[in-house]
């Protein structure tokens, strides 16, 4: 694997590279790929579901995001993911505020990553792929 590129409190590329048994730039690149654009909808879902105040789908979107996001080593938001689901499902409403603001900073920080990673990695027009 390459030297640390990113940072791994955000993005694990170890643990991405542990799941797949695979450490060559195509699986990290279609790995990462297939994250950002399977996740950029849940984002979209998170949002619209918290402007709705329906922390029932709130819970539910958060939980299918995790769950993506722990197959691709991304870590920061699968840990954000967690909290909102826990918070959501207790109907804790401040706390669900405070997640959502922290995941609307969280979010471009990790678009940033991706689009760094895929770049470093070859991906063919990362920027494309990410932006």
């Amino acid at each position: 694997m390459k030297t640390q590129i990113c940072d791994p409190t955000i993005l694990n590329l170890q643990i991405l590279a542990d799941i797949y048994g695979d450490e060559s730039s195509e699986t990290i690149v279609a790995a990462l790929s297939g994250f950002y654009q399977a996740a950029k909808p849940y984002i979209t879902a998170l949002q619209q579901s918290f402007l709705e105040q329906d922390l029932s789908a709130l819970s539910t979107v958060a939980h299918s995001l995790n769950g993506i996001c722990g197959l691709t080593g991304v870590i920061r938001l699968a840990t954000l993911c967690r909290q909102l689901e826990q918070a959501a499902k207790a109907k804790q409403k401040s706390v669900v505020s405070n997640l959502m603001a922290e995941l609307t900073v969280h979010w471009p920080v990790l678009e940033k990553q991706l689009n760094f990673v895929l770049k470093q990695y070859g991906g063919a027009d990362a920027e494309g792929i990410i932006c």
